[in-house]
């Protein structure tokens, strides 16, 4: 059975996994992994061993190459998203109002109706 995200929050996706079928995090340098249950096993590029986890333990990603999650037998991971991401959510609301706001001054002075 295919990884499933199971809930996704501005902090983070919580997934469902099996074994058998991992779940590529590329980019995904610096980001949490926490197993939440069951064993989560982890492949990254360049790690000289695997990573097992265990309901409350956590690894993070030491590089961008390719890590590989996957359960033995089921389990529920968390991803952490970075630290910027949850900065970007909070802020792009207002700054996109502000440009909205800024085009629409600019076509009222072009007389420009919308």
């Amino acid at each position: 059975m295919q990884p499933k995200i199971l809930a996704a929050t501005q902090s983070g996706v919580e997934c469902e996994l099996h074994e058998g079928y991992p779940l590529r995090l590329v980019g995904a340098r610096g980001r949490r992994v926490q197993c939440l249950a069951g064993i989560v096993w982890i492949t990254a590029c360049n790690q000289p061993a695997d990573i097992f986890l265990k309901p409350g333990q956590s690894f993070v990603i030491p590089n961008g190459g390719l890590a590989l999650a996957e359960a033995i037998g089921h389990g529920r991971m968390r991803v952490d998203l970075p630290r910027s991401l949850h900065y970007a959510a909070y802020r792009m609301p207002a700054g996109l109002l502000r440009t909205v706001r800024a085009l629409q001054a600019a076509l009222v002075r072009l007389k420009v109706s919308i």
